[in-house]
């Protein structure tokens, strides 16, 4: 694929999606398979899928990143930006790790399904490895290619499972103490009242807080989150 037409991973949070601040609550399965596909070249293939805000594209996102320095870089592509087109993943080929993200979102269209089909007959006879994420499972997804969907499903079909009530705060104090943010118990019970419970609303929240604070040089306290909650919300 040409420097031009190459999807890069996107690098836009300050701590970087990793397997480091992934809280894996009951994924260790998953977790294993993506830090070792050399350890399971017999998968070839893995299919995440699970609900919005799940973490499956953090996931994806890690698993490239711990390869990077690999003799075949990885390939990160979400089917969700606006411009990528099937003809841009026909040159990946070879032994590398290549991720798509968001994936049922093009089922059903044709030249993406025979474009997502040659991707893995290239790959997978070559030894690489191809993981995908979608929110749907395969079988479920809309694949018009019954070809497609099999395939996609050969390796191993794993729903990315949400944390409880009880993990999200340990994952809330994760991804504060990689950020060398103090967050008292007291700020994420507010938080978590008053915010959807799901660890990607919450933790760009928190994103969002952590530049607040540091522009205006404040300690994390629950009226002051209140505060910038209540404008961060509704903005």
């Amino acid at each position: 694929m040409s420097g031009a037409d190459q999807i890069r991973l996107p690098l836009r949070l300050k701590d970087q999606a990793s397997f480091e601040n992934f809280l894996i609550g009951d994924n260790q399965q998953i977790i294993s398979l993506l830090q070792d596909p050399a350890g399971n070249s017999d998968v070839g293939v893995i299919y995440l899928h699970g609900p919005r805000g799940v973490g499956k594209s953090h996931l994806l996102q890690a698993c490239c990143r711990a390869h990077l320095q690999s003799p075949d870089a990885p390939a990160y592509v979400s089917l969700s930006l606006d411009g990528v087109r099937p003809e841009m993943i026909t040159d990946l080929e070879g032994p590398g790790i290549t991720c798509l993200d968001d994936i049922d979102l093009v089922s059903g269209d044709r030249l993406w399904e025979e474009a997502l089909l040659g991707l893995y007959e290239r790959l997978i006879p070559s030894g690489g490895s191809l993981f995908v994420a979608g929110s749907y499972p395969p079988s479920q997804a809309g694949f018009g290619l019954a070809d497609l969907a099999t395939r996609l499903a050969s390796g191993g079909v794993w729903r990315v499972k949400p944390l409880n009530e009880e993990q999200l705060p340990e994952a809330m104090q994760l991804r504060a103490r990689l950020r060398g943010l103090e967050l008292p118990d007291a700020v994420i019970a507010y938080l978590l009242r008053r915010v959807r419970r799901d660890p990607s609303t919450l933790f760009a929240l928190l994103d969002q807080i952590d530049d607040e604070a540091f522009s205006h040089q404040r300690r994390l306290t629950v009226p002051f989150v209140r505060e910038l909650a209540g404008r961060l919300l509704n903005s």
